[in-house]
């Protein structure tokens, strides 16, 4: 079984110091008529997500692309779960593993889910991000999606099966999950593989000749590290928090999902962006979200720091935001914080547009 720890464990978290204190008070001083001056200038601030799982509890008859471009979205990662059908998350919200599948069951889930997100795809007629020019469109306002994996269970020790996954046209790809894989060790299992295996090495450098953003969430230190290191294109850890003392499977705190505060460097000065995770395991409201916004982008620098919401990924208890309108009242209060519009606006959406094409651009096979 591995768990999400609980809520009351200690904190490890970065937590806002003496400056995050004076940013909420400035919030205090500035009351209700700066976060409705900041609502205008929020408007055209456009909203970018390294990470949702939102329209797979969607009905076949709801409008995925309504709530999206209502709020300003204009890029979005959907990640496919690829071992999702092999979890059950439990009353306290935890995920436990109740088997483990072969390759061709976790390929049949995967073929399975994806088909069912391309028909949504197609029903709405919504625009894949598939090269360069289409982050471009999307950073002029025009919604684009990016398929996504988290975990890469489906692959089933079979690197060429990445060009299958590339020409259905999926651009990102998370190497771990629950699920143990033969790719890294992931954080909340025993390692078992010394980090990054020969395997998943192999696989980041086909998704860097590919063009495919490696995405290293719920992987461990040593894994993250090791894969930094074999990586020749800068990498993404799409939602979660930066955590000043490593954790791992060990670990009892309620942060053991969250990068180290030295992989989040290493990560950031190869290019590479952190995606910040809204949820009750690491914040109380969303004012706290945006406080750790900040000091996440006083720890390794405004260009790489986004949203990672993992938006309908968690337990309704653990749930802080629930839909994109959520999201964007985040940037009204990130702006009300006097926080720089510069500032807001890389981290709200144009961060993980330069990487994503960053990535695409860089294909070469």
């Amino acid at each position: 079984m591995v768990k999400k720890p609980e809520t009351s464990a200690p904190s490890e978290f970065a937590a806002p110091d003496s400056a995050g204190r004076r940013r909420a008070l400035r919030w205090l001083l500035a009351g209700m008529a700066g976060a409705a001056g900041s609502a205008a200038q929020a408007a055209d601030i456009l909203i970018s997500d390294t990470h949702s799982h939102i329209a797979l509890r969607m009905g076949p008859g709801t409008c995925l692309r309504c709530g999206l471009t209502e709020s300003g979205v204009s890029l979005m990662s959907w990640a496919l779960v690829s071992d999702g059908p092999f979890l059950q998350r439990m009353p306290n919200g935890s995920i436990q593993v109740n088997f483990k599948p072969d390759v061709d069951q976790l390929r049949e889930a995967y073929t399975r889910i994806l088909s069912g997100m391309q028909r949504r795809i197609r029903g709405e007629n919504l625009r894949l991000v598939l090269n360069p020019e289409h982050v471009d469109m999307a950073l002029q306002g025009q919604l684009h999606i990016v398929l996504s994996t988290e975990g890469a269970h489906f692959l089933g020790g079979d690197v060429n099966y990445l060009d299958v996954v590339y020409t259905q046209g999926v651009r990102q790809i998370g190497l771990g999950h629950f699920l143990e894989g033969d790719l890294l060790d992931i954080r909340t299992e025993v390692p078992k593989l010394g980090g990054l295996s020969s395997f998943g090495r192999s696989v980041i450098a086909r998704c860097n000749s590919l063009g495919i953003l490696v995405d290293l969430a719920h992987s461990s230190d040593q894994a993250v590290a090791q894969a930094l290191e074999a990586s020749t294109q800068p990498m993404l850890w799409s939602h979660s928090a930066i955590t000043r003392q490593a954790t791992d499977w060990r670990s009892r705190s309620k942060h053991i999902m969250s990068v180290s505060l030295a992989n989040a460097k290493t990560m950031a000065q190869r290019g590479g962006v952190i995606g910040i995770w809204p949820s009750k395991f690491n914040f109380n409201d969303p004012r706290a979200y945006v406080d750790a916004l900040g000091e996440a982008v006083s720890m390794v620098g405004e260009d790489h720091i986004a949203f990672g919401t993992d938006m309908q990924g968690l337990a309704p208890a653990h749930t802080m935001i629930e839909n994109y309108a959520g999201m964007r009242d985040i940037v009204n209060l990130m702006l009300a914080s006097n926080m720089p519009e510069t500032t807001v606006r890389k981290v709200a959406g144009e961060n993980y547009a330069r990487l994503l094409k960053t990535i695409l651009q860089g294909r070469t096979g």
